[in-house]
């Protein structure tokens, strides 16, 4: 949306010209792009004034010195490939998969499509959060050994700082000597917190994910290997006075040539080497090493959408578990009673969701499987205290792990409160996570999440199943037949329980491990080994579901579990060279996967509710915590105030039986 808007812009403008270019082509683009739109002409029209004159003479200098290759990073709707064609000059234009279809669909339907064959337009498709930027570029047929001018407009305010920093240091990687590269940085004097742009860009659901000092602007593309050009200079420079260069830079509006990547700050997001090939950049995405200490950021590249679902969901998931055990009586087996008393073995939001919430009356097991959409452990429930069990004809309450589906399920006393007191707590911890991240980021979540939940099976649970055989997620076969007891509206979790269960099942099927150990266990293990106990740690998982994960990928000879083989007391798991392949395939078949099942749903929602995860998910600056730490503080007389706190949370949700705990909480 924000693409278009600068399209109707860019209407008004005048531009510089080419000898060669088909300028009436871009403008028909632009005007087909614009359509009803109209903008104000306020400050933000002067500023893209400005920056698009900016980056047509970065362009025009640059293909007058003799450039052959133009790479546009977030290309959007811009047509300067177009406007400044030229004779053995090829441009690759690198967007987002969703937005270029739509580019190229007009293109097609307005018969410019061969006109940018014709100018040497290649388009490659890439998402900078997770795809080898470099690697698809040399696929595409950009020469390495040729000069390039790289243009990078209105995209870097988008990005989040570390996925930003690795789009430059990846097109530095491939970069000859010689290559140039303009950027429009987001710097605070242009893009400040809470400003109108802000405000708006966030409404249409491309909410501004990176601000920067000037100095940290130009500290990030020295890190990158990226110097700025002096005023006076060959290229942009030239025929600009110091003066007016100096406003362009403080505007964030910054002409760079190659250097030396320069070392990361602490914290700070590191470059790709100037050495490194694209090769090597791809495998770095694509075969994530063993977590860091920093939950948020595990060192494999950024999170895709699957696991920003799961982060976000465990998060909600402890916080409301903590706020019930603040208001509850139960016990724990390590840490005894609460601080209200015995009462009921520990249990969570799961458990309410798949049992508890709908015992208000007696219920037989077929009539609870019916309403919840998916399995329970009744047995744990019933020892836990919380129902009883009654067999058809049985005059008392009847045992069993397995109990038919006429058994008649009745909640204690103890169930009952629990009941009551869990059922107003989904919508009061929404209404903190109002409070806390904003009404309008927290009400834009919930809107492209509820279009999405719109286009899934709506026989989907509110809440993911327990686990079943090999940690792998299971649907109720058959599914059940009679309507559901829907909520309206749906509950946060349940919006993020429902695609991320959806997805689940799309990795699964035909696939021997499944997505909770693929991506918590399997993603975390090197082939030099990782201590044992330290698995809980890196992966965001218990000790219990890590022991049955590693069982599964021993028993596939993936992994092999064997004593430190530098002398220390602790064992070491470690990839075997099958269980290398494995992990990459893993990693290549999640991409895939999540392409084909976003594909599949309503791109602009799909966009919306990664931009808005990402937000809660990425740290503001190296010094603080991502917003969403914030939902894991325990009250002080809870038993989390006991533990150590979380360092990493799953990148999908390991349900056990034991008390339908998401690990993480």
């Amino acid at each position: 949306m924000t693409a278009r808007r600068v399209s109707a812009h860019r209407l008004d403008y005048p531009r510089l010209p080419w000898p060669s270019g088909h300028p009436e082509a871009e403008d028909a683009l632009a005007a087909d792009v614009a359509g009803s739109i109209t903008v104000p002409h306020g400050r933000m029209h002067e500023y893209l004034r400005v920056r698009t004159a900016f980056f047509d003479r970065f362009v025009v200098t640059g293909l007058d010195a003799g450039a052959r290759q133009v790479v546009v990073g977030g290309a959007g709707y811009d047509g300067r490939s177009l406007r400044y064609a030229a004779p053995g000059v090829r441009w690759y234009e690198l967007d987002h998969p969703a937005t270029q279809r739509d580019k190229l669909d007009r293109l097609r339907r307005l018969g410019m499509a061969s006109a940018a064959t014709d100018a040497g337009v290649r388009f490659v498709s890439a998402d900078f959060t997770a795809d080898p930027v470099g690697q698809l570029l040399l696929q595409a047929g950009y020469d390495a050994e040729v000069p390039a001018l790289f243009l990078v407009e209105g995209v870097a305010v988008y990005l989040p700082p570390d996925v930003l920093a690795d789009l430059l240091g990846q097109f530095r990687a491939i970069a000859a000597s010689g290559s140039t590269l303009a950027i429009s940085m987001p710097v605070t004097r242009t893009f400040s917190a809470g400003s109108r742009f802000s405000t708006s860009v966030s409404s249409m659901g491309e909410p501004a994910l990176s601000r920067f000092e000037p100095a940290q602007a130009q500290a990030l593309l020295a890190r990158t290997g990226w110097q700025l050009v002096p005023p006076g200079t060959a290229g942009t420079g030239r025929g600009i006075d110091p003066a007016r260069w100096q406003r362009l830079g403080s505007a964030g509006l910054l002409v760079t040539e190659t250097g030396e990547a320069g070392p990361a700050g602490p914290g700070q997001p590191g470059p790709a080497s100037t050495s490194q090939s694209a090769a090597a950049s791809a495998t770095r995405q694509r075969v994530p090493p063993a977590a860091d200490a920093a939950w948020h950021h595990d060192g494999s590249g950024p999170p895709g959408l699957s696991a920003l679902l799961s982060q976000a969901l465990v998060a909600f998931t402890i916080e409301t578990d903590n706020e019930a055990e603040h208001r509850l009586a139960y016990r724990t087996t390590d840490y005894g009673a609460s601080a209200r008393g015995s009462g009921p073995w520990l249990t969570s939001l799961v458990m309410y969701e798949n049992c508890l919430r709908f015992l208000d009356q007696p219920r037989t097991v077929a009539e609870l499987r019916q309403l919840a959409r998916t399995r329970t452990n009744l047995d744990g429930v019933r020892r836990w205290g919380y129902l009883t069990i009654t067999r058809a004809g049985a005059a008392g309450g009847a045992r069993g792990k397995h109990p038919g589906p006429d058994a008649v399920l009745r909640a204690t006393a103890a169930g009952q409160q629990a009941r009551e007191l869990w059922e107003p707590l989904p919508a009061l911890v929404e209404e903190h996570w109002r409070q806390r991240y904003g009404t309008t980021q927290i009400g834009d979540l919930r809107n492209a999440l509820q279009v999405i939940a719109g286009q899934l099976d709506p026989g989907l649970p509110d809440c993911l199943p327990v686990l079943g055989h090999g940690l792998r997620s299971r649907l109720l076969d058959p599914a059940p037949s009679g309507p559901a007891q829907e909520r309206d509206p749906l509950p946060l979790h349940a919006l993020l329980s429902r695609p991320l269960l959806a997805f689940a099942v799309e990795f699964e099927r035909d696939c021997d491990l499944s997505l909770a150990v693929s991506v918590n266990v399997l993603r975390a293990l090197t082939a030099d080994g990782i201590r044992v106990r330290d698995l809980p740690l890196v992966s965001g998982i218990s000790k219990e579901a890590v022991s049955m994960a590693m069982g599964l990928l021993a028993q596939a000879r993936l992994a092999v579990t064997e004593p430190d083989p530098a002398g220390g007391r602790w064992k070491v798991a470690r990839l075997t060279a099958t269980g290398a392949a494995a992990q990459r395939g893993y990693a290549q078949r999640l991409t895939e996967c999540e392409q084909r099942w976003q594909d599949r749903l309503d791109a602009s929602a799909v966009g919306a509710v990664r931009d808005q995860l990402t937000l809660l998910a990425t740290a503001p600056d190296a010094a603080s915590p991502p917003p969403l730490s914030a939902a894991l503080a325990p009250y002080p007389d809870g038993w989390r105030a006991r533990v150590r706190p979380p360092v990493t949370l799953p990148r999908y949700p390991v349900v056990l039986h034991r008390g339908g705990f998401p690990d993480g909480s």
